[in-house]
């Protein structure tokens, strides 16, 4: 049959303890916001060393302030480095956490499919000699059913290519 390599049953206490912990960390960084995409186009690119080369500046700035004219708000340019930093390390975290649920989530979700197919057979299979059971194979072969051309002379609504994109 099939190889199962995770078998764990989440108690529901520590789902709720995630989704709580979750919710915290949210609370606790009521600043986060999201940006469109067209938004992130005008923004500064970021690359690997980007919080090495911003803490870099911040030390010339301490150690050197007359280089910073007086209209340059010092405040707040070390309040965004300090929080640059800080998110650094969380986002670092977050991402190292974000890459094993997402494959922890793929390797599960295919062991489950790879059963479900096979549940899938087993009663296909049995509703031909088992009553009751015609619907449920049929109500599961609905993933499988490929959607009919349009064959009469409607033209798909405007806006919306979904019947050609589904394919």
């Amino acid at each position: 049959m099939n190889t199962t390599q995770i078998s764990y049953v989440m108690p529901p206490t520590d789902f709720d303890a995630i989704k709580a912990a979750i919710a915290t960390i949210t609370a606790k960084m009521p600043f986060l916001i999201s940006l469109k995409p067209e938004e992130v186009g005008y923004l500064t690119k970021l690359g690997p060393k980007s919080v090495d080369f911003a803490q870099d500046a911040f030390s010339a700035s301490t150690n050197f302030p007359n280089v910073l004219p007086p209209v340059f708000d010092k405040v707040e340019y070390f309040k965004d480095v300090a929080l640059f930093k800080n998110l650094s390390e969380i986002k670092m975290l977050i991402d190292s956490l974000q890459e094993k649920v997402e494959s922890t989530y793929r390797l599960v979700g295919s062991e489950s499919m790879v059963a479900s197919l096979t549940v899938y057979e087993l009663v296909r299979t049995a509703s031909k000699t088992t009553p009751g059971l015609k619907s449920v194979a049929e109500q599961l072969g609905q993933r499988y059913k490929k959607r009919k051309k349009n064959t009469s002379n409607d033209k798909p609504s405007h806006g919306s290519d979904e019947a050609s994109s589904a394919k």
